[in-house]
């Protein structure tokens, strides 16, 4: 029998801006992708500023199921609702794997907000995550599909990976892919360059090659300028696959990416062996 189970989107709120910022981009990824949806809040010291302390669990079970019901009613979406109390570093990911979602979206508060999830924070739980993480802040704009999805190049063997999802997102979303490398004359470039093309021409994506003068500042940096400028969709980067003594003192490269201040969405794949990528 054929298994005709669907995978969904798992979004997480804290009942902020930037929580009600993440929940609107999960309504727009689930109509393209025609998911379900499931939303999480992990019960903090921050749920207090909304909800009683003796009486929270309740008002935010309460709040979320009226969550779910106008989004079914306005959006035609299934939506269920999840709340736990803990660690939102550990809960997420394994709420992610016990319901088999194949996306999180995630809003986030900074670089090193001291009290919300920050961007530091947020890259420690997306880097041990499966799935990817689809990144959103308080001035992220209001999704809208006439865009592009913004893709950066490298000599990375993980540029597979990223491709694979990009087609996903290219495809369902129907929109336009600007790959973005540097002009530099590597062979491991030039072969995730012609496989990207193969593999979009395999799907009639449409896509164009953004090719940069050589410049010693990292690609993904660049690229989110260039996605900035042109009012991309998103930004599609590879999570930092090795930690080393840098990592630890300055932190991980894409912290800067998803606390971005222009609020440009970052969708992180993490370079996983393991790594699902939804049929195509």
């Amino acid at each position: 029998m054929k298994n005709t189970k669907v995978q969904n989107i798992l979004a997480y709120t804290d009942f902020t801006e930037v929580g009600e910022k993440s929940i609107l981009w999960a309504i727009f990824l689930a109509k393209k992708f025609k998911r379900n949806l499931q939303i999480i809040h992990v019960i903090n010291e921050n749920t207090y500023n909304y909800f009683s302390k003796s009486e929270a669990h309740f008002e935010v079970k309460e709040t979320l199921e009226e969550y779910c019901k106008t989004i079914k009613a306005d959006h035609n979406i299934n939506c269920e609702y999840f709340v736990d109390e803990g660690c939102t570093c550990t809960i997420i990911n394994s709420l992610a794997e016990r319901v088999d979602a194949f996306l999180i979206v995630l809003g986030t508060h900074g670089k090193n907000d001291p009290q919300f999830l920050s961007g530091q924070s947020a890259v420690k739980i997306i880097r041990k995550s499966r799935i990817p993480y689809f990144v959103v802040q308080k001035n992220s704009p209001v999704p809208d599909d006439d865009k592009n999805i913004a893709m950066s190049l490298n000599s990375l063997k993980e540029m597979k990976e990223k491709t694979g999802w990009v087609t996903y997102f290219a495809k369902n979303i129907k929109i336009w892919i600007d790959i973005i490398y540097y002009d530099i004359n590597d062979p491991q470039l030039k072969n995730n360059l012609k496989f990207c093309v193969k593999f979009f021409e395999k799907y009639d994506l449409v896509f164009k090659n953004h090719i940069l003068p050589k410049d010693r500042t990292p690609i993904n940096t660049a690229a989110l300028k260039i996605a900035f400028e042109e009012d991309s969709l998103c930004l599609a980067i590879i999570t930092t696959k090795e930690e080393n003594i840098l990592h630890k003192i300055f932190g991980f490269p894409e912290t800067k990416l998803i606390s971005n201040s222009v609020g440009i969405p970052i969708l992180c794949i993490n370079p996983k062996k393991d790594l699902y990528i939804p049929c195509l």
